[in-house]
Formats: C-alpha cells, structure tokens, sequence
C-alpha cells in the first residue's frame, strides 16, 4: 500500500516514525507528516489542502490523533466505497485503532488489524459482516482483484448473510476450463462457511433462476438482480491499417466484447507490433480506457507456438503471418486465445484470457 501518514502531538509523533518503521518492514510505502500547517517546499498547506492531495494519490490515510480531526478533515472529499482510499485513526498513545473509511474494499480493516496487532493496539472495527463473523462479498472481490460491477448490489448480500440466508455463488462464466473450475468449487466449500453456496446446487426452498454471485467475464442480459465480479483477465491483440482512429478501434474492440456478452471491464492490456509502436490512434483508445499497451517485435510473435489464420500478405508487411492473434497471446503470457481474429473498419483484433485464480482464504 502507498499511505500516508500525519500526527499533530509530540506523542502522536513518536508513534509515527515507530509505526512508519513497522510498516515499511510489512512492504509498505509510508509518506510521513508530522505537521498539518507549516513549511512544505516553501509552500504553506493546510489539513484540508493535505488530506485533498493525498486522496487523490494514496491507498490509505493514518491520522495520529482525535477522530473529529480526520472526520472533519476528509468529509469533503468523500465520493464512493469504489474510490476513496483506506482512512484510519489512532489515538497518540496507541491504544485504539479506528477504519474509518473503506473498510473492506479499501483495506482499512485489514490495515487496522495489522497495525493493531505489531503496536499492541485494539483494531475497532464496526462493519456489520465483521463483527458478526459473516463473509464479505468486497473483501473477497478485494483480495482476488475482482471488479465490482454494481456497489448498490453489495448491501443485498450482506443483508442475507445477516439475515441467516443462504447466497448462491457462480464460477461458469470464468473461462479458465472445467478441471480448475472443479478445483476451485472443491476449494470454496473446504474453505467457505455453508451460507455460501455454488448456484447450481442450490436446494433453496424457492428455485432461483439467477445466482446471487457471477464471478467471471461474461454477462447475461436477463440475470437482473446478480453481482457480477469482474477479473481483469481479457487481452486484446490488435492490428490495424496507418492512420486508425482510436474510435475505430474503440467499436471493434467493443463490438466484438459485446456480442460475446464479455465485459469491457475484463480487458487488461492492449498488445500489438512493434511497427504499431507511434500509431497514435492505439494510443488514444489506451489512454481513453485506462489500459496498458505492449508491443513486440516480428521476431518475439513469429515464436508463439500456436495454430494461427496466417495472412500471406500480413507476412510480407510485418514479418508474421498473423497480429492480433498472436500479440494477444505474447501479452497474456500463460493465457490461451478466447476469440480468433475478427477484421472490419482497417481494425483486426484477437482476444486471449490469461490464466487466473481465486484464493478463498
């Protein structure tokens, strides 16, 4: 995690740099203030001015001090469970340890319970489904790096749980394959509490028709009320004529995604050649949608084993007699191709699933 970290007292201080110390031991990167107005690179700052820059740019915020002046501090820049960064409390002596923001998806009950137990402080957690020992849907989406398509969603899963119901669970939409599919439902019922269910053994009073839970990169247009939970597994490969505009690109790339009922949210990275390298247009449509492009050589595609639609032509104009297919699986790394080459509007484009698992503990 990338925290940040201030505190107002002498004590508060002290405490500061021993647990900034503990916390770089855990792997952490800690930014330590010791002040909440004064000089900062010859430019005066307030807490507000404070807590604003590093909500925009931190995983988890630690106030050393009183909880009315973290409150007070981050009321402001509040948005969503989604987006705002861990924040916790700690009193200057270290007695108690407070999430107050974010605790699942953000990780601030997990960062107290850890600062808890290396400063001999009560972690204070006060979520519903901790407390009382249920399961949570964000914690797990958290650890497993899933998306949350729907937040609203998340409160209806709790409710259950609370409520002594049974949640029904569904891995067939991952693309992984049958035998780690089994693997994995072998794994979740070792592991997880009977409250939880695989959809497709439900013995539920009521038949359902949907699961409670998706985990997977595909949808179905007529499971309304599902929680779908997204990995980022999906790599597209691209070729595309000089001069494509990342809109094209765009419509290809969603084109195809939608009639395969996969999210766009799945795709992790773009892959193309490296002649592709300046083409501004793959450019805009990475930077559009916050994704990663990677490029290789002639050479670095030729060596993708593999059984790929060759292109006599492509070969005389790149060095290899297929793009997309096989920069989709060169990006992937262990991945195998889920969609073969499809061509229209100067945009060729090939998708493979990368390998992924779920950890249940």
């Amino acid at each position: 995690m990338n925290i940040a970290m201030i505190s107002f007292t002498g004590n508060g201080r002290t405490l500061a740099g021993k647990l900034a110390g503990i916390l770089m031991l855990e792997g952490h990167h800690v930014s330590e203030d010791t002040k909440c107005a004064g000089e900062k690179d010859s430019v005066e700052y307030t807490l507000s001015e404070w807590t604003q820059a590093q909500f925009a740019c931190r995983d988890a915020l630690i106030f050393i001090g009183a909880a009315g002046i973290a409150v007070r501090a981050i009321a402001p820049f509040v948005r969503s469970k989604a987006e705002d960064p861990a924040v916790i409390v700690i009193d200057e002596k270290g007695r108690y340890c407070i999430p107050l923001l974010s605790g699942h998806i953000g990780g601030a009950n997990a960062l107290a319970e850890l600062i808890g137990s290396r400063i001999q402080a009560e972690p204070v957690i006060t979520t519903a489904t901790d407390i009382r020992g249920k399961w949570a849907v964000d914690v797990f989406a958290s650890k497993n790096g899933l998306l949350i398509q729907d937040l609203k969603k998340i409160k209806k899963i709790s409710a259950r749980l609370l409520e002594e119901q049974k949640v029904s669970i569904d891995f067939q939409d991952t693309d992984i394959g049958e035998d780690q599919r089994v693997a994995w439902i072998r794994e979740m019922k070792a592991c997880y509490p009977k409250d939880i269910v695989l959809w497709e053994e439900y013995t539920g009073e009521e038949k359902i028709d949907e699961p409670d839970i998706s985990v997977g990169i595909r949808y179905h247009p007529e499971w309304m009320n599902t929680l779908y939970l997204i990995p980022r597994t999906v790599v597209a490969g691209i070729g595309c004529k000089k001069g494509t505009s990342a809109s094209q690109i765009a419509d290809m790339i969603n084109g195809i995604l939608k009639k395969e009922r996969i999210f766009e949210e799945s795709l992790c990275c773009v892959a193309s050649i490296d002649l592709k390298a300046e083409e501004l247009g793959l450019h805009e449509y990475c930077s559009a949608y916050d994704l990663p492009l990677q490029i290789f050589s002639a050479e670095e595609l030729q060596k993708v084993e593999g059984e790929f639609q060759s292109s006599d032509f492509v070969k005389k104009v790149t060095g290899v007699d297929n793009v997309c297919e096989r920069s989709a699986l060169s990006a992937g790394g262990q991945s195998r191709l889920l969609i073969r080459k499809q061509m229209g509007k100067g945009v060729t484009a090939a998708f493979a699933v990368k390998e992924w698992r779920i950890r249940f503990e």
